[in-house]
C-alpha cells in the first residue's frame, strides 16, 4: 500500500508539473516603463496586474499628463497616459507669467507616436450643500448655469437661475469654485467644452483675465473671485467633501465621487434631460465621437492627426447622453512616422505593449464601471487596434476590421450594444419638471396629486379596501378599511419606502422614515393600534404608491419623518412593497450610481447586500489543476503515516529475529 501511494503522489507531482509547464505565457516575460495620467492611475494599475501572469511586466508612475508627456519627448518612456495630446500651440490660459516659467509653451515631440484611446469618463461637478441639516444631493444645473458659475457671473447658491434649473430657491451661500492649480487634463476638458457650447462667455472671461482668449482648450484654469485653485484630483475631492467644503462646487472624475458615495450634479444634456456620469451615459455620448485621420480626411501630417473630436459628443441628442464626457490617451510608438520610434523601443516591448492595448480595449474595459470610468465604445476600439498594427514588433491578437474576437461590453459584432442596454432616464429627469415628480401610466407628475385612494381628513372614512398615493396633509380622525393617509403610502402590511403616512391607518403599518443622507432609501413600520386617535398630520415629502390594503380595526398613528433631499420613492421602480402581507420585497437604489445596493422583505430594513459580479476568464485546465492540488494535499497526509507504520513493523519484525 505504501509504494503505491508513493507511486500516486509522484504521478500526481508530475502531471502538476507538465500542464503548470503548459501555463507559462508563450511570450518571454518584457518590461515596459510609462508615466502620465493621474486620471488614468487606478485603470492602468489594475489591468497591469491582469496581463502580469502573460509576461507582461508594466512599471507605471501616475505622475499627471504633462509629465507624463515631458519624459516621453526625451525618449525615457516605453508609452505614456495623457488625457490630452502633445500641445501644438501656446497655451495662453496660464497667462504670461507661465510662459515665461516655461509652462504652456508648444511642445515638439522628437519620437514618433500614436494616440491611442484608454479610458472613458464624465467630468463631474462635486459640490457640499446643507439645507435644514440636510445634504442637498439631487441638485440640477443646465450648462448655462455651469459656465456663468465657472465664469464668475454666478457667486451665491441663491441665484434665480440655479433655483430655475433646480426646482427649488436654495439659501443665500456664497458660491466657492474649486479649480485646478496645476496643469490639468480635467481642466483641458472641461475648459473645451466650454469654449464649444458657450464661446461667448468663456472666452470673454479669458480675455478678463489674460487678456488674450483662451482658445480650444486650456490646462491651466485662469482663476478669479472667490475661486480656489488646488493641486490634484484627491485634493479636490477631499477639500469639497471636508469641513470646510460648504458652498464649494468643482470639476473632478467621477470616480473620486462614486468612490465616496459623494453626489454630483444632474446636467442638463442638448435632449432635454438631467443626467449624471454614469458608465453607460458616458458610453452612450462617446458613440458620437470622432478620431482625426481615422473617422475623417485629417492626414498624417496635420498636427492634429489621431486627436479626439468631441463636437458631436456635446450636441448628442441621446437623452441618455451626459454632454461632458471625453476619453484619455496612451501615446505609443508609431513606426511608419516622420519621426523615428524612441530608441529605447524595440519589437519585444512592441509585442508586449500591443498585446497589453487588446486586453485594455477589449475584455479590460469590463471592469471600467468597477473602477469608476466608462467603457470604451467601439467606434474609440477601432481606432484604438488600428494604431497598435503600426507598433514596431506589433502582436495584436485582435482584428482591427471586425473586432470579432473582442470581449468589449459596448458591442457585439457590428451592434452597439450599449445603445440598445443602457437605461433610459427617468421621465422626472426631464426639463421642467418639479423636484416632488413621480412616475404615473409612465408620464411624470406632481407629488401633490392622488390616485387610487384620498387623504383624510377630519373624520373616519368608511369602505372595505383601497390603496392611496401621493403627497399631502391630513389632520384628525383615523381611516379605516386601509386607505392610504396623506402624505405618502400605506400599505396592507408595510408602507413603501420613502413616504410618510400621517393621520391614521388601518390594518397594516403606516410608512414611517425616508431616505438616509447616503441617499439610500429606508422604511420602518409602525402598527396601528386599536381605537387610537390620529395626530394632526404634517406635509408629507414625495409619496409612494400604495397597494391595496386589508381591512380592520381603528387606525394608530402616522408618523411624518421623512428627508426633503431624498429621491421620492413614487420615483423608484426598484422601491416597493407586496401587498397585504408585509413581507414585500425592497430593492433599494443608490441614486447617484443606479445600482441596486441592499434588499429587504418585509422588515423595513435592507438585509441582503447586492454585489456586481464581474466575469472573468479563466483558462480551461483550472479546474484540472485544483483537482491535481487537492489530490497531492490527500497524499501528503495519507503517505508519510503509511510509510512510518510499514518501518515500524519492518524493525519489530527484525527485532524478533
Amino acid at each position: 500500500m505504501a509504494r503505491t501511494a508513493a507511486m500516486l503522489l509522484t504521478l500526481c507531482l508530475t502531471a502538476a508539473a507538465l500542464l503548470l509547464g503548459q501555463a507559462v505565457p508563450a511570450f518571454a516575460a518584457t518590461s515596459l516603463n510609462a508615466d502620465g495620467s493621474s486620471w488614468a492611475g487606478p485603470a492602468i494599475d489594475q489591468w497591469r496586474n491582469d496581463v502580469n501572469p502573460l509576461g507582461i511586466k508594466i512599471n507605471f508612475s501616475p505622475s499627471g499628463s504633462a509629465a507624463g508627456r515631458s519624459q516621453w519627448a526625451i525618449g525615457q518612456n516605453d508609452f505614456t497616459a495623457s488625457d490630452v495630446p502633445f500641445r501644438t500651440q501656446q497655451d495662453t490660459g496660464i497667462g504670461q507669467g507661465g510662459h515665461d516659467g516655461g509652462s504652456g509653451n508648444v511642445e515638439n515631440p522628437v519620437y514618433g507616436y500614436s494616440y491611442v484611446p484608454i479610458t472613458a469618463g464624465g467630468t463631474a461637478f462635486m459640490y457640499k450643500l446643507t439645507v435644514g441639516g440636510k445634504q442637498v444631493r439631487d441638485l440640477r444645473l443646465s450648462p448655462k448655469t455651469v459656465v456663468e458659475i465657472f465664469t464668475g457671473k454666478i457667486t451665491n447658491w441663491n441665484d434665480p437661475k440655479i433655483a430655475a434649473d433646480y426646482g427649488r430657491a436654495l439659501p443665500s451661500i456664497q458660491i466657492t469654485p474649486i479649480v485646478r492649480s496645476d496643469g490639468s487634463g480635467a481642466t483641458a476638458q472641461f475648459t473645451r467644452w466650454m469654449q464649444h457650447t458657450y464661446p461667448a462667455d468663456w472666452e470673454g472671461y479669458c480675455k478678463g483675465i489674460n487678456n488674450v482668449p483662451c482658445g480650444d482648450y486650456t490646462e491651466f484654469f485662469p482663476r478669479s473671485g472667490r475661486m480656489m485653485a488646488l493641486n490634484g484630483s484627491d485634493v479636490v475631492a477631499n477639500y469639497i467633501m471636508g469641513s470646510a467644503g460648504e458652498g464649494t462646487i468643482g470639476y473632478d472624475e467621477y470616480a473620486f465621487a462614486k468612490g465616496s458615495n459623494w453626489p454630483v450634479v444632474k446636467v442638463l444634456n442638448p435632449a432635454g434631460y438631467y443626467t449624471l456620469p454614469t458608465a453607460s451615459n458616458v458610453a452612450v455620448a462617446l458613440t458620437a465621437a470622432r478620431i482625426r485621420g481615422v473617422d475623417d480626411n485629417t492626414p498624417a501630417s496635420d498636427p492634429n492627426f489621431l486627436q479626439q473630436n468631441l463636437d458631436g459628443v456635446y450636441t448628442n441628442n441621446d437623452p441618455r447622453s451626459y454632454p461632458v464626457s471625453s476619453y484619455s490617451y496612451l501615446i505609443v510608438p508609431r513606426k511608419d512616422a516622420a519621426l523615428p520610434p524612441p530608441p529605447r523601443f524595440n519589437d519585444e516591448k512592441g509585442s508586449a505593449l500591443s498585446r497589453f492595448i487588446s486586453y485594455v480595449l477589449c475584455a479590460g474595459q469590463g471592469k471600467a464601471d468597477e473602477l469608476g470610468y466608462s467603457p470604451i465604445p467601439r467606434n474609440l476600439v477601432r481606432g484604438g487596434i488600428l494604431q497598435s498594427t503600426h507598433i514596431p514588433g506589433n502582436a495584436s491578437t485582435v482584428d482591427p476590421n471586425t473586432l470579432a474576437n473582442c470581449p468589449n461590453p459596448t458591442f457585439t459584432g457590428e451592434e452597439l450594444t450599449v445603445l440598445k442596454n443602457a437605461p433610459q432616464p427617468s421621465p422626472c429627469d426631464a426639463k421642467g419638471t418639479p423636484l416632488d415628480c413621480k412616475v404615473e401610466g409612465g408620464k411624470p407628475v406632481s407629488g401633490g396629486t392622488t390616485s387610487g385612494g384620498s387623504a383624510s381628513t377630519g373624520g373616519a372614512a368608511a369602505g372595505g379596501s383601497g390603496s392611496g398615493s401621493g403627497s399631502g396633509s391630513g389632520s384628525g380622525g383615523a381611516a379605516t378599511g386601509g386607505a392610504g393617509a396623506a402624505g405618502g403610502a400605506a400599505t396592507g402590511g408595510a408602507g413603501a419606502a420613502g413616504g410618510a403616512a400621517t393621520g391614521g391607518a388601518t390594518g397594516g403599518a403606516a410608512a414611517t422614515g425616508g431616505a438616509a443622507n447616503t441617499g439610500k432609501a429606508t422604511t420602518t413600520k409602525a402598527p396601528g393600534t386599536t381605537g387610537s386617535t390620529g395626530t394632526t398630520g404634517g406635509t408629507g415629502s414625495t409619496g409612494g404608491a400604495g397597494t391595496t390594503g386589508g381591512t380592520g380595526g381603528d387606525g394608530g398613528t402616522g408618523a411624518v419623518a421623512a428627508d426633503p433631499n431624498a429621491p421620492a420613492a413614487g420615483n423608484d421602480p426598484n422601491a416597493a412593497a407586496d401587498a397585504g402581507d408585509g413581507q414585500g420585497v425592497e430593492e433599494v437604489v443608490d441614486p447617484q450610481t443606479g445600482q441596486v445596493v441592499a434588499r429587504g422583505r418585509g422588515s423595513g430594513t435592507a438585509t441582503e447586500v447586492a454585489a456586481d459580479v464581474v466575469e472573468v476568464a479563466g483558462r480551461p485546465e483550472d479546474w484540472t489543476l485544483s483537482t491535481l492540488t487537492a489530490l497531492e494535499l490527500l497524499a501528503v497526509v495519507i503517505v508519510p503515516p503509511l510509510l512510518g507504520r510499514r518501518l515500524l513493523r519492518r524493525r519489530q519484525t527484525g527485532g524478533r529475529s
